[in-house]
């Protein structure tokens, strides 16, 4: 018989590591990482709008490789489970560089963020099927 205070364990680990792997994800570009993360049924709201994933995947995508880069740093996320749920809430505060290539006439962008994340379990993998991130602040930095 298995303790299932010990399965919740495993689960709120797996849980605290999403939004690492999303961070780390978004930020090398690597947008088949970033949609394995999501429900394909799923849907975000953010910044740049409301979306089903495929729609918010395509739309980082199309981002210009001139964007620049980004490094997220995250606070460790709320997590709210039930011992033996399949669904969760997590809650997550980010401080987000974004860096222009030197030649952008654009200033270098620091973001306050946070990201409301309902999950689910999936099989073995927990996935997030909605997402809202909202700016909480935004500062140019100085060239």
């Amino acid at each position: 018989m298995t303790d299932p205070t010990l399965g919740w364990l495993r689960d709120v680990e797996a849980l605290r590591q999403l939004p690492q792997r999303y961070a780390r994800a978004i930020d090398a570009r690597d947008i088949d990482a970033v949609g394995r993360l999501f429900d394909p049924d799923g849907s975000v709201d953010g910044v740049r709008g409301s979306s089903k994933v495929p729609a918010y995947l395509d739309g980082l995508r199309a981002l210009p490789a001139t964007a620049g880069s980004s490094m997220h740093v995250l606070g460790d996320p709320l997590i709210e489970l039930e011992v033996g749920g399949d669904e969760a809430h997590l809650d997550t505060y980010a401080v987000v560089y974004q860096l222009r290539p030197p030649e952008s006439p654009e200033a270098d962008g620091l973001l306050g963020m946070r990201y409301l994340d309902d999950v689910a379990r999936h099989g073995d993998v927990w996935l997030i099927r909605y997402r809202r991130s909202t700016m909480l602040w935004t500062r140019s930095l100085p060239k």
